[in-house]
């Protein structure tokens, strides 16, 4: 059977209403879900056999600590079971979090080529009485504890030669020229929050920048956007970040999937962000920076600075 001949009994399946769950493992081999369970072919579109399900399969993954323990989806349930394949590398497999990944490289950070972002910690957003305090964000802050965890890393840092980076969201009174084609931002401008110069803009009690920190202010989700901030890191050689605060599921994500994009190596201490609620940030962390980023911890990345910290 070639190539073609494959494709084509693929697309029988799915005309047929079967499932089209489809995957690779490290040998080439191609599982597919079929008729009474999976199938397997080699490289070449060869039959090398089934593996017999007690019902229809909807889809199929390997998983485990080693990536060695093939996951299918069924109609009423989820079966797994060893094989001598692992499946195929996928990026997600690759950026896990360090304490979960036994035998994964030691996280390593070079001070020097390292910085520190510590954005949108201030008292309209993560403070109660701030602008957004109905939205969970303090409660899930006190949660995390992230107000605290976000000062000890901080402190290491700026020990260990780090450059620390505050980013601050900070707009004008009555919010002029602020886009409002998102919910975000007409929720910004509704509650008249992060106003220059007003108690709602400024830091979280404990998260003050201090001598020798920078301070880049924006008007976007992203730190990238609107801000000099590319411009403090390219100028000093860095190309790692630690990227830290509020919320997870916005501001943290959008820096971490740009930052990624323009070649630096991020790292996410997921204790020292927070969002609304714990939902929110298993999602972010577990389905979206975790393609794009190292989620970790903040004594993970103390640890990687070494003594110095």
């Amino acid at each position: 059977m070639n190539a073609r001949m494959f494709a084509s009994g693929i697309k029988e399946h799915a005309r047929d209403g079967m499932p089209d769950g489809m995957k690779v493992d490290t040998n080439g081999n191609i599982y597919v879900t079929a008729p009474g369970g999976i199938w397997v072919y080699d490289f070449h579109g060869v039959k090398l056999g089934e593996i017999e399900m007690p019902e229809s399969a909807a889809n199929l993954h390997w998983g485990g600590p080693d990536w060695s323990t093939l996951y299918v989806t069924a109609n009423t349930g989820v079966y797994s079971m060893p094989t001598k394949a692992k499946g195929r590398e996928e990026p997600f497999m690759r950026a896990s979090t360090y304490a979960a990944a036994p035998g994964a490289r030691p996280l390593r950070i070079d001070p020097k080529r390292t910085a520190l972002i510590i954005q949108d910690m201030q008292n309209d957003v993560i403070i109660d009485g701030g602008a957004f305090a109905n939205s969970g964000s303090p409660t899930h802050a006190k949660q995390q504890n992230v107000i605290a965890n976000s000062r000890k890393l901080a402190d290491a840092c700026r020990q260990a030669g780090v450059t620390v980076v505050f980013v601050w969201l900070a707009c004008e009174p009555g919010h002029p020229n602020l886009a409002q084609h998102a919910e975000l931002m007409q929720g910004l401008k509704g509650a008249n929050a992060l106003v220059r110069d007003t108690w709602g803009v400024a830091p979280a009690p404990g998260l003050e920048a201090q001598h020798g920190d920078l301070v880049v202010e924006k008007m976007t989700m992203s730190a990238w956007e609107s801000s000099r901030l590319e411009t403090y890191l390219r100028h000093g050689g860095i190309d790692t970040i630690i990227n830290t605060g509020a919320w997870t599921n916005m501001s943290v994500e959008h820096t971490a999937r740009t930052g990624a994009d323009k070649g630096f190596h991020v790292i996410v201490p997921e204790d020292a962000c927070s969002t609304m609620n714990a939902d929110w940030t298993r999602a972010s962390l577990d389905y979206a920076m975790a393609q794009v980023a190292t989620v970790t911890d903040v004594n993970s990345v103390i640890s990687a600075m070494g003594d110095r910290a």
